[in-house]
């Protein structure tokens, strides 16, 4: 066996924060470039994929992601986009709204404001398209709403002019000075609140027409509600209680629509210029921050923007109108470029590795990395006894120097690009040649790609120099260009014995279920009989692992039986013994239930288990597996899941799957159901003729 190596490692943060970062991060405990997540282009929705309308005249986004799309003959389309399923949701012809409709959702319910139309806002519902509720007017005035938007709550806020009059060719208008604000409306079509500021009066009279595609709204999940005014570029936000929040104009010019808010307050506004044919396409979407700072440009998309919905996911929907297309756009990681290269890299420069004794022969690197395609790693490196070294004409501590933050990083290179070695490209286990001195001195350079970047894990650098050379004949020791090659070729070897001599000395970890994961965590799992095929997952199998000597003390009791379905289901489980219920089967009117239910053999035992603890086939078949393997000898478990309700002569066991309480409205969801012969009413419509009238319960005779 070899001597032991002396080696310098870097596996943690501390070990890394001795040298200088460069466009390079803590991942996990790994060593990776910068990356930030950028809106990219997910999903394209065109007109003729939904097989309805030829014209987008406006859309709005429910739930689970389905598109409802309006198109100019007042038709809305609803569009499931993952299963490529399109309805009718509301046929031509209907006369309810017009081409020129507003839409909004939120939840199971459809908001359609119309400025033309006798209904200026309405609530529909999606599952049945019918009114909820519908308003004309608000304080003896039409309202004629130019914007709309929806909270989670359901509210709904649309722009509006609050100051309205009837111009001498009967068309309403808006005098000069008057009010543009915004209504809140509650879930059953009442006003419960105005925003409104003196910023958003109009200076000139206009007549309401001229307003349509003017203003846009959207409120951020904290409640602040937000007003884009396209035509003088103007955004105001404000708070949930009415106050003035922010107020900014956009500095750059141009011709502007949509308005969105995503989940950390940031607030998105498209380009809705027209671009000739022969013209690059150089439209945009422009991020600001919740301060109205402009922070970049969303390069994942191009083209008009005609309006802009970003969900509770951050994914963001672009209609444009000249294409006829919705947009979805999705946030996905990408590689920060460095700014001196202008590439998604990284540079790593370390302080000086010492070893305290003079001509050092250092050994190799060793790098646990994981290195996706197109991606490398190239390392280089510097060995010297002294500390100080050459720099620009100047002796100086090259440590210090490369440590120096005021030091530009392009600076730093140039400066000591004639003193690296050739650079190790992927250098997953490479022999350091001609590295002779006290201190050694490396250069990482970590190359990405757009989406990817390479993880350092660890990194090792092994001193002295120690060959299998040295137990050969003194012959083939001596320094000739033979024995250095034959020195590099025994290498290979010394590595490998190494590598095994480390894993020899280190092989009790591998017996440490706290210490192990992944496949040698199932490989300690089959030593107990458990297959790498079975879902247990690493929580509970480490568990079980841990517990294992005690468990199999208890093997063949019914303690064992309880602990083990306990640690795979998390659940403790309900043993119901024959001898437990024999004194009631001598009672001749339970002694038939008892034997459905439990059965007669007084060497079958029941073991119940809540159903959501066996959710699936397989996970039956390992619950199933565990009662067999830890039942006594000669004796049966049978399995009963117990469902959450209740059934007269089943499994309905008081405080376990059943309990009394108070009264409540009905809910269906996945675990409740109706029984064929429930009837739904309507209590507002008792005591009338012809809809609910009960004598004796909600009526009388007189």
């Amino acid at each position: 066996m070899q001597d032991p190596y002396q080696f310098f490692s870097f596996n943690k943060r501390l070990d890394w924060d001795k040298g200088s970062y460069y466009n390079l991060r803590m991942v996990n405990g790994a060593l990776a470039i910068h990356q930030t997540e950028k809106y990219a282009v997910h999903k394209v929705i065109r007109s003729a994929q939904i097989n309805g309308p030829d014209v987008m005249m406006d859309f709005t986004v429910g739930q689970g992601g389905k598109l409802f799309v309006l198109d100019e003959e007042a038709a809305i389309w609803s569009y499931d986009a993952e299963n490529h399923h399109t309805e009718l949701l509301f046929g031509r012809n209907h006369q309810l709204f017009t081409g020129h409709a507003l839409l909004a959702s939120r939840g199971d319910t459809l908001f359609v404001a119309d400025p033309v139309s006798e209904r200026r806002v309405a609530a529909y519902s999606i599952s049945n398209s019918q009114l909820l509720w519908a308003v004309e007017n608000w304080k003896n005035s039409p309202i004629y709403p130019l914007a709309v938007a929806a909270d989670l709550q359901k509210r709904l806020y649309t722009v509006v002019p609050l100051d309205m009059i009837i111009g001498l060719n009967g068309k309403e208008e808006v005098p000069e000075g008057g009010r543009i604000g915004i209504l809140q409306w509650d879930a059953a079509g009442e006003v419960v609140g105005v925003y409104q500021h003196d910023s958003l009066r109009l200076n000139e009279r206009t007549e309401a027409e001229q307003l349509q595609r003017r203003y846009y709204a959207a409120v951020s999940e904290v409640g602040k509600v937000h007003l884009f005014d396209a035509h003088r570029r103007l955004l105001t936000a404000f708070e949930d209680d009415g106050a003035l929040h922010a107020q900014f104009s956009l500095a750059l010019a141009g011709s502007y629509a949509g308005l969105s808010i995503d989940t950390n307050n940031n607030m998105y506004i498209g380009d809705s210029r027209f671009v000739g044919e022969d013209e690059e396409d150089e439209r945009f979407i422009l991020k600001f921050g919740a301060q109205g700072d402009f922070q970049a440009r969303v390069s994942g998309f191009r083209g008009r923007t005609n309006k802009l919905l970003t969900n509770s996911r951050n994914q963001m929907y672009v209609l444009n109108g000249e294409t006829a297309e919705i947009t979805l756009l999705e946030l996905q990681k990408r590689t920060l470029e460095l700014e001196e290269s202008s590439l998604p890299e990284g540079i790593y420069l370390s302080s000086a590795l010492d070893t305290t004794v003079s001509e050092t022969q250092w050994h190799r690197f060793q790098l646990e990395a994981v290195i996706p395609e197109e991606t490398q790693v190239r390392i280089s490196y510097l060995a010297s006894d002294r500390k100080e070294l050459m720099i620009d004409g100047d002796f100086v501590d090259l440590s210090s120097y490369l440590n120096n933050s005021s030091i530009a990083l392009k600076d730093k290179l140039r400066s000591t690009r004639d003193l690296w070695s050739e650079p190790i490209v992927n250098p997953r286990d490479a022999l350091l040649m001609n590295a002779q001195g006290r201190y050694l001195w490396f250069k990482l350079e970590v190359m990405g790609s757009e989406r990817q970047s390479p993880l350092l894990h660890k990194l090792r650098v092994y001193f002295p120099r120690k060959s299998l050379i040295s137990y050969l004949p003194p012959i083939y020791q001596e320094m000739q260009d033979d024995s250095r090659f034959l020195e590099r070729f025994l290498s290979m070897f010394g590595t490998f014995f190494q590598d095994m001599e480390e894993k020899i000395d280190r092989i009790s970890k591998y017996f440490d279920p706290d210490a192990v994961h992944g496949h040698y965590l199932e490989w300690l799992g089959t030593w107990l009989a458990v297959s790498e095929d079975e879902s247990w997952g690493e929580d509970k199998l480490r568990q079980l692992i841990k517990q294992a000597p005690e468990l199999y003390k208890l093997r063949g009791t019914r303690q064992g039986l309880s602990r083990m379905l306990q640690i795979y289901t998390g659940s403790e489980p309900y043993i119901i013994e024959y001898f437990q219920m024999k004194q009631m089967q001598e009672r001749s009117e339970l002694r038939e239930l008892l034997s459905r239910l439990y059965g007669d053999n007084p060497y079958v035992f029941c073991v119940m288990l809540p159903q959501e603890c066996v959710q699936t086939d397989k996970q039956r078949l390992i619950v199933e597996s565990i009662i067999n393997d830890q039942k006594p000898a000669f004796t049966e478990g049978k399995l009963t899941l117990l469902q959450p309700w209740m059934y007269i002569d089943m499994h309905t066991y008081m405080g376990i799957n059943t309990f009394l309480s108070e009264p409540t409205l009905l809910t269906l969801d996945q675990r409740s159901s109706m029984p064929y012969n429930t009837v739904l009413i309507d209590l507002e419509r008792d005591k009338r003729m012809d809809i609910h009238t009960r004598l004796g319960l909600d009526s009388e005779l007189e």
